[in-house]
């Protein structure tokens, strides 16, 4: 899988084989298809384990969401290397169905997941509670994705401590909680 994920944030998806992948790993092919069914299992498999490696390991803790969401945002550019696997996803997907299908039920998987997250939290800790919080999922994942889109581009990202600043003044500003005595 590490292999594959390499390989693919390398070289691009459409220019990598499972013939390529198996030489450079030291399997058959037969051993990879084995596993999965085809080339766009594999790259579903890969993002599938970097999200959940770069995003949903770090645990929320009792900090709070606008902490966590802060400090996951000044850790941004450890996540790179998923952003660039996005981004070749959603290249493959323009032009093969079966990448599409894939990577699209995995997205919607991940966004029902992260929502259902985000409003238990909203209702047992009170947090963001007038925010619709489908849009405010669907605004962090889309920024994570447009960050991927901007580095392909090499244009200039901002510091790590702005990020995480700026979107905590944004959160906080979504916080209509009463405030303690």
């Amino acid at each position: 899988m590490r292999s594959a994920t390499e390989m693919f944030v390398e070289s691009g998806y459409g220019a990598v084989s499972v013939r390529d992948l198996a030489r450079r790993t030291s399997l058959t092919s037969g051993a990879i298809y084995g596993h999965f069914r085809n080339k766009a299992d594999l790259l579903a498999a890969a993002i599938a384990e970097r999200i959940t490696m770069d995003l949903e390991a770090p645990r929320y803790g009792r900090s709070g969401l606008t902490d966590y969401l802060a400090r996951q945002w000044r850790a941004y550019r450890a996540r790179a290397g998923l952003r660039a696997l996005l981004v070749e996803g959603a290249h493959a997907a323009h032009v093969d169905p079966e990448v599409r299908y894939q990577l699209g039920e995995l997205q919607e998987a991940k966004l029902r997941e992260w929502r259902d997250i985000y409003r238990q939290l909203q209702r047992d800790e009170g947090v963001f509670p007038d925010v619709d919080m489908d849009t405010l999922v669907l605004l962090l994942w889309a920024t994570e994705l447009g960050l991927g889109v901007l580095e392909a581009w090499d244009v200039e990202l901002p510091k790590p401590a702005a990020w995480s600043s700026l979107l905590r003044k944004l959160l906080e500003s979504l916080d209509a909680r009463p405030s303690s005595p």
